[in-house]
């Protein structure tokens, strides 16, 4: 007799290790099981559905033997709501694991010796960090819902007073989903793409505690605007912006490409590393702003810029690395792809008074070419691309190119590791790897790696 698909089942089990993700990884069924809230070494009583499924689900129900790094996580819908994976360990213990997650990457890539990897530099306070947030907007039953996503899923967990979140977005929230109810204002629905209210992303420079609020909509206005201003004002006296971003395509694409400033200034002014810059809502910020520093000052030091040099930022976004880059050297260029990042990345140098700073937009591969093509050769050169790491030609240029230093600054170590890979066997040699914590109590881990030439020494 053929059993119930719906069937459940409750195991006990030692958690084996915490996957890269910051989940508790689990065997049972002959399957990999990922459970968030549960640590490496535990023994923990879960409830499986349907173990025949691909990917089972796992609820946990008992931790029958704790780990002694395990604390009382401060979020009340952690493991629900899928922006935390690590609150339950203790924050030394985190930044440990973050070190041999990336310690592990580099170890399968390069397994002909091993790597200096430097302990994580973490955060003396790591709460109330994320600068910017992004809320989904949708619907349950008759009324809308503004939290986050579940883990490996678009039903959206409500939640108040997020504990890595800066305050403000929660009041920004509150305020636009009061205007939604009184309004009867309806949510997009992805399934059928009606409705207005996609997203609401906020924006706050931890320096000049500048605020700004974007509503992504599938449209170019929301009902009774003012009202909504007046309200978000009210809650937020540091609200310096409201802006729309109009995004009406299908698709899991946040932003697009227009924005219309409602009230107020459209961009967010901060500082970093004692330079001020101004951020539009389509251009990359990191998203901690402590540890933002921390990560640059770290790629500055290994790059030891010296006033002789001509530095390539790639991936420049707004021109976070390349003007206090630029303060250092000879000239710096800031290559990126978005056109509205490098619009900010001009204002800035131009803001900051370095006419050294000097920017290009378009591809990253392509336009490193014509610089290299036009004799500007790199004697430093710092990466800093997305999760997916760089195109391998892009990687083969540099090697050929032969800078002194390459710097790489990556916030996926197992996209860094097959670059670093790829260097190695072009004629450079990873001399150390710092990583730096800019997501406390999530699984992501930022590092930053120092590539030499083969057969430099470190100060020769």
């Amino acid at each position: 007799m053929q059993k119930d698909r719906s069937q459940t089942r409750t195991v006990t089990v030692t958690v084996d290790a915490q996957d890269p993700s910051g989940a508790g990884a689990i065997h049972a069924f002959g399957k990999k099981i990922l459970v968030t809230g549960i640590i490496a070494g535990e023994r923990v009583a879960l409830h499986i559905k349907d173990p025949r499924e691909i990917y089972p689900e796992a609820e946990l129900r008992r931790i029958v033997a704790r780990s002694p790094h395990r604390v009382d996580p401060r979020c009340p819908v952690f493991g629900r709501c899928g922006g935390c994976t690590l609150q339950m360990l203790a924050y030394p213990e985190q930044l440990k694991w973050k070190r041999r997650v990336v310690k592990d990457a580099l170890g399968k890539m390069l397994e002909d010796r091993s790597v200096l990897v430097r302990p994580t530099i973490g955060m003396k306070e790591p709460w109330l960090y994320r600068n910017k947030v992004q809320y989904p907007v949708g619907r349950d039953g008759r009324f809308p819902i503004i939290g986050f996503y579940a883990p490996v899923s678009y039903r959206i967990v409500t939640n108040r007073g997020c504990p890595i979140q800066h305050p403000e977005a929660d009041l920004l929230k509150e305020a636009l989903l009061a205007h939604l109810k009184e309004h009867r204002i309806e949510p997009y629905d992805e399934r059928t793409g009606d409705g207005l209210v996609r997203t609401l992303m906020t924006r706050k420079g931890f320096a000049t505690g500048q605020v700004v609020c974007i509503l992504v909509l599938n449209g170019r206005t929301l009902p009774a605007m003012e009202g909504f201003v007046a309200a978000a004002r009210a809650a937020v006296p540091a609200l310096t912006g409201v802006v729309v971003n109009v995004n009406t395509k299908k698709g899991r694409v946040i932003l697009g490409r227009e924005n219309r400033v409602v009230w107020g200034s459209g961009t967010l002014t901060d500082t970093l590393l004692g330079h001020t810059f101004e951020i539009s809502p389509n251009s990359f910020y990191q998203v901690n702003h402590a540890q933002a520093e921390s990560l640059y000052r770290a790629a500055l030091e290994l790059a030891a810029i010296e006033k002789k040099d001509v530095v390539f930022d790639l991936y420049a976004g707004a021109g976070t690395i390349t003007i206090p880059a630029a303060a250092l050297a000879k000239e710096a260029w800031g290559v990126e792809l978005s056109p509205e990042a490098v619009a900010d990345a001009e204002r800035n140098a131009k803001r900051n008074g370095m006419e050294n700073a000097r920017f290009v937009a378009g591809d990253v591969v392509k336009e490193t070419s014509r610089l290299i093509e036009k004799k500007i050769r790199p004697d430093i050169v710092i990466l800093d691309p997305p999760r997916a790491g760089c195109d391998k030609p892009l990687l083969l240029m540099l090697a050929a190119a032969r800078p002194k230093r390459i710097v790489y600054v990556s916030c996926d170590p197992r996209t860094l590791a097959r670059d670093l890979g790829i260097l190695e066997l072009h004629g450079y040699r990873v001399a150390e790897v710092q990583p730096v914590d800019l997501f406390p109590h999530t699984g992501h881990v930022e590092a930053v790696a120092l590539l030499e030439p083969m057969g430099k020494r470190r100060g020769s």
